[in-house]
């Protein structure tokens, strides 16, 4: 049985090569290709802005400056980039032209950071942009609520300071199969927008990993150890954990430098907050702790979590914003209505002007 079993391994191989090769091979012909297209069509482009200066305009080569600084090794987009300036240059001087010259030039300046950009990263055409969505799927991922018992509900809701596509919170979920205990952390990663986007990147994936792995207590304590090993500047994060039994209702919250989680009494209609002081925020010194405050979930009462953004903003005092966080989760569960985390984002005293995020779960 050795002997074709190393036969196969070694065809295996060489097909793989063969397959590399051209696909390699196929890589370099269409990067030629490119290239020397770009090259005629810019030399073709320019003898007509020479030959037709009044049908023909200097910015016609924008074309061909868009699609180098898109598609080619910088090598090559050099060689593109000084016909094309020297296609400007001739026209400066014969036709006198010098804004539409100058914003061609622009032009051509702009998509050479651009590009130079795109080198360091090691991407050329949209596969920069292909990667990035990917990486924001990946992260909605990781706060997909699992599917809860009968006799549960949770939603969670975030948007992005300004609009963007990333943000500095996410959240973490872990419902191990044939388990009844679910596990919870939302996390608000220092800065805003693109500029945490990558943090939280980075660190959603390794969180995701410890949430269930680590016996809950000391999830913080791992969390905080795994970003102070990061050694960033400014890396620093807080975050709020969850642990719930989903049979008995029984939970445990931990926090690390996070506003109160908020738990609903559907006897009373009324919020109370967590008032056990929470632990140091994650990835500032070794050695925290992050107490515990234990709590039981009745039929019909439910517990909200959230970033900073949804209650904090410049010159308002805090207690304002729970004040009117509470008020609008309130209004819609009296309402009988779903959607207490979608309202409290919304409602945010912040605006877009910060991340904001909340999870609510609630024992029907």
């Amino acid at each position: 049985m050795a002997g074709p079993a190393r036969v196969v391994t070694r065809r295996r191989s060489r097909n793989a090569a063969r397959r590399f090769v051209a696909e390699r091979g196929f890589r370099r012909h269409a990067d030629t290709v490119l290239y020397v297209g770009l090259m005629l069509g810019t030399a073709i482009t320019g003898f007509s802005i020479w030959r037709w200066p009044h049908a023909v305009p200097p910015l016609a080569v924008a074309p061909f400056i868009l699609l180098a600084g898109l598609l080619l090794r910088i090598q090559r987009l050099n060689h593109v980039f000084a016909l094309n300036g020297l296609v400007l240059t001739l026209d400066a001087y014969t036709q006198h032209r010098p804004l539409v010259v100058i914003a061609a030039f622009a032009l051509l300046g702009i998509m050479y950071v651009v590009a130079t950009s795109r080198a360091r990263l090691g991407i050329r055409g949209l596969t920069g942009e292909n990667l990035l969505v990917d990486l924001r799927d990946r992260l909605e991922r990781t706060a997909e609520i699992p599917p809860l018992p009968s006799g549960w509900s949770a939603e969670f809701a975030i948007a992005a300071a300004n609009g963007e596509g990333f943000a500095g919170d996410f959240l973490v979920t872990s419902l191990p199969i044939n388990s009844s205990h679910l596990e919870v952390a939302l996390v608000d990663v220092s800065g805003k927008g693109r500029q945490a986007g990558s943090r939280s990147l980075h660190l959603s994936g390794a969180f995701s990993g410890l949430l269930g792995s680590v016996p809950p207590e000391t999830f913080l304590t791992r969390a905080n150890d795994y970003l102070l090993r990061q050694r960033w500047d400014e890396g620093f994060a807080t975050a709020v954990h969850l642990w719930l039994d989903l049979d008995t209702g029984r939970y445990a919250v931990s926090r690390a430098g996070h506003p109160p989680a908020a738990v609903f009494r559907s006897g009373t209609a009324s919020w109370l907050l967590d008032s056990t002081v929470p632990g140091p925020l994650l990835g500032v010194f070794g050695g925290a702790e992050f107490p515990l405050a234990h709590g039981e979930l009745a039929p019909g009462d439910g517990l909200l979590m959230y970033s900073d953004g949804v209650v904090e903003s410049r010159g308002r005092d805090l207690i304002d914003g729970l004040d009117r966080m509470l008020g609008v989760a309130s209004g819609i569960l009296v309402a009988g209505r779903m959607g207490v985390a979608d309202g409290v984002v919304a409602g945010a005293r912040s605006g877009e002007s910060d991340d904001r995020a909340a999870f609510f779960i609630r024992r029907v």
